[in-house]
């Protein structure tokens, strides 16, 4: 595909919210270009080109067919995802998708493959990653500066209204559409987070229920964790809360503990205290460069974004995050709800998968 940092024609499926943001956030990434844009509902995307001096395709089949498209960025509802991005790399595209990658172990598998095979790089928007303190925690916690590992807990308490999940065609809160509820689509950036930094989740056990919404899948889960390093572990998330509270990943240590809330380390007592300069190296500070607590909805996908064009334009390059590591963390929430569906103990697959990118 492209050799060069300019040469990137862009194409986006799904002129929604997320569609807009992702619009808006390639303005400021260097050498992406928008052609074209295609939405289910054709004043979307004419809206969305318009405002950005794109063209319209008619469908996604179009989108991809156009020799000019380099990278596709999905931003329709979960479950289309995995044909989609399927499709779009059997094109000869790159992809780029909004969480969650896919809503089964089946969609996973296949886009993993599919990008293999292809030779081209598949990324998923993971930006909280991208956050400084988050980085530091988790070069904290690699580096023994809370002892041993021993617990971990991911929490999210946010409030979403019934016009919310009834609204956009009302795919969302539904199996087919969203693959879930609470979790697979509001809390999965922080569990991503947790697993991130503390390591792969070996089995749970979970409850899941829907106590205050018309919907079908869950408004409220919680789960108990025990991770591969044989610390323990919770994760909470709800969207029937009464008012969103700043996400929380709490880290405990033999020696230490942490807890990252809202982006922000607010609990910060290592065993020893490395500076930040020294835990982070220069690819932590590019790809955390400019983040701000009280950013505006869209930098982190702008900041995000630029490194994976970045990567793009590089002999080799892989973009963060990829789909073989971007699947841990729907592995996990697909556990939890086969836990709570049999009221069994659930043991994760491997988080082990092929390079997405181009196989050396």
């Amino acid at each position: 595909m492209a050799g060069r940092w300019d040469q990137f024609g862009v194409g986006i499926a799904g002129a929604g919210v997320i569609g807009q943001v992702h619009a808006a956030a390639l303005e400021r990434v260097p050498g992406a270009r928008l052609l074209a844009v295609t939405d289910t509902v054709p004043e979307a995307a004419r809206a969305l080109a318009d405002r950005h001096g794109a063209d319209i395709a008619g469908s996604v089949d179009e989108l991809v067919a156009r020799h000019d498209i380099e990278v596709v960025i999905l931003a329709t509802p979960s479950g289309l995802h995995a044909d989609q991005a399927v499709m779009a790399l059997g094109a000869g595209a790159h992809v780029v998708t909004e969480k969650p990658m896919a809503i089964d172990l089946a969609g996973l598998d296949r886009m993993v493959g599919a990008a293999h095979d292809a030779r081209l790089h598949l990324a998923v928007m993971f930006q909280t990653r991208f956050q400084p303190d988050a980085l530091r925690l988790k070069r904290a916690v690699a580096a023994g500066l809370f002892g041993r590992p021993v617990a971990g807990n991911a929490i999210v308490h946010w409030h979403r209204t019934q016009a919310y999940y009834d609204a956009s065609g009302g795919w969302r809160g539904t199996q087919a559409m969203d693959g879930g509820g609470a979790l697979m689509n509001q809390g999965i950036h922080t569990i991503d987070l947790l697993q991130w930094i503390l390591g792969p989740v070996e089995r749970v056990s979970a409850e899941t229920a829907t106590l205050a919404h018309r919907m079908e899948t869950e408004d409220t889960a919680t789960a108990a964790l025990r991770f591969r390093n044989g610390a323990l572990g919770t994760i909470q998330g709800t969207t029937a809360a009464a008012t969103d509270r700043p996400v929380r990943v709490e880290i405990v240590g033999t020696t230490g503990r942490a807890v990252l809330e809202g982006g922000v380390l607010v609990v910060w007592e290592p065993e020893r205290n490395v500076p930040a300069a020294e835990l982070l190296d220069d690819t932590d500070r590019a790809m955390s460069d400019g983040w701000a607590p009280d950013e505006p909805m869209g930098a982190g996908h702008a900041r995000q974004l630029g490194r994976i064009f970045a990567a793009l334009a590089e002999l080799g390059g892989i973009p963060p995050v990829p789909g073989h590591e971007a699947r841990a963390a729907v592995e996990i929430i697909l556990a939890i709800y086969e836990s709570a569906r049999t009221g069994q103990r659930v043991t994760l697959p491997s988080a082990d998968g092929e390079e997405s990118g181009p196989p050396s």
